[in-house]
Order: structure tokens, then C-alpha cells, then sequence
């Protein structure tokens, strides 16, 4: 009887696992790509960061939240004055005037006051007069622009280098719903607050 040759064609390997691409190797390459991947993605997320950090001030926040009061929402009696309608013509040195010149001096004047001092770039005076429309009221028992005065005292103070304050006092709006401005204090980033509230403590 003949013996069966396991002799092979030539070219031919007799190793069970021919063909069979070694393990291992391609196998780390997805590992190294992600991992590239992965540091790219923390070293922008640390740029941008840095950039937000750095990019956050006073001046930013005012720019992007600060609106013009209208006169047209007030609250009141409805009566006019000269003080009210050079208010409304947006003739902020005529208000200032008036407000110096008037002997007897109202919430709404101090408030009025303080807003053309604030269209004016006069945030030191339009804070002393924010603060007087809070005293005043609380000389009367009343109310009177109290949730306009607090609003626009914080950015009076955001921009007089009094940035604890104003962190302070837009926290305080944003969590009192009751406040008329507690929503519009809610646009500003809690983000840019907490950033603004760490440069405070550097």
C-alpha cells in the first residue's frame, strides 16, 4: 500500500495558523489614536478656559446686559415734569441739572438721576444715587423704583471697581423671583458671576 506524502506544494506552509495576521499589533493603533484624540480635545477645552477666564470682566458683562432704562414702565401717579421729560428725550445733562436744581427730592429723582449718570459714565455718582433711592425708601416704608434701583445699582457698581457688590446684589436678584428684574439678572452667565467673583478674591 502506498504512503500518503504530506509533502506540500511549494510556496505552501503546513502551519495551521498561516495566514492569520498577527494579533497585537494592529490592535494598539485605535488605542494610540484615541489617546491623541482625548489630548487634543483637554488641551482646547484648557484654551478655552483660559480664554473665557481671562475674556470675562466688568466691562463685558455691562456691554452685554446692560439695556436703557424706559421711562414709559414706571411706576406712579402718571403726573409729568421738566426732570421726566428731559428724561425721556435722553438729554442726560439737562436731568443732572434739574436734579441738582430741585430743592425736594423724590425716589423717581434719585432714580432718574442715577440712570443719566449711568448713560453718562458717571458710575461712582449714579451708585450714591441708586443707594439714596434704596435709603429713601426705606425712610418711607415703600417701595417706590426699589427693584430698578438694585438692578442698575449692581452694573453702577460693576463698572466703579466695585465688582464683590455687584456679584453680590445680581445673586441675591436672581434668586429673589418676586424682584422685576430677577429674570434679566438670570441672562447673565452664573458662569461669568463665579468668574467674576473669583478675580475679586486674586
Amino acid at each position: 500500500m502506498k504512503k500518503q506524502s504530506n509533502h506540500l506544494p511549494e510556496g505552501q506552509s503546513d502551519d495551521l495558523h498561516a495566514g492569520v495576521k498577527p494579533q497585537g499589533t494592529m490592535a494598539s493603533v485605535p488605542s494610540k489614536n484615541n489617546l491623541r484624540i482625548a489630548a487634543l480635545v483637554l488641551a482646547l477645552l484648557g484654551l478655552m478656559v483660559i480664554y473665557k477666564y481671562h475674556s470675562v470682566d466688568a466691562k463685558s458683562i455691562y456691554q452685554d446686559h446692560f439695556t436703557s432704562y424706559d421711562l414709559g414702565t414706571a411706576r406712579g401717579n402718571g403726573t409729568r415734569d421738566s426732570l421726566e421729560e428731559a428724561y425721556r428725550s435722553r438729554d442726560w445733562h439737562k436731568v443732572v441739572t434739574l436734579y441738582n436744581s430741585e430743592a425736594s427730592k423724590t425716589a423717581k429723582y434719585y432714580f432718574l438721576a442715577g440712570m443719566a449718570d449711568l448713560e453718562l459714565q458717571q458710575y461712582q455718582i449714579a451708585s450714591e444715587q441708586f443707594e439714596a433711592v434704596l435709603a429713601e425708601n426705606a425712610r418711607n416704608h415703600d417701595h417706590y423704583f426699589k427693584d430698578e434701583a438694585e438692578y442698575f445699582l449692581a452694573f453702577s457698581y460693576l463698572m466703579n471697581g466695585n465688582s464683590d457688590k455687584a456679584v453680590r446684589l445680581l445673586g441675591m436678584i436672581r434668586k429673589n423671583k418676586d424682584q422685576l428684574y430677577s429674570a434679566m439678572a438670570g441672562q447673565i452667565s452664573a458662569i461669568d458671576l463665579k468668574i467674576m467673583d473669583m478675580k475679586n478674591k486674586e
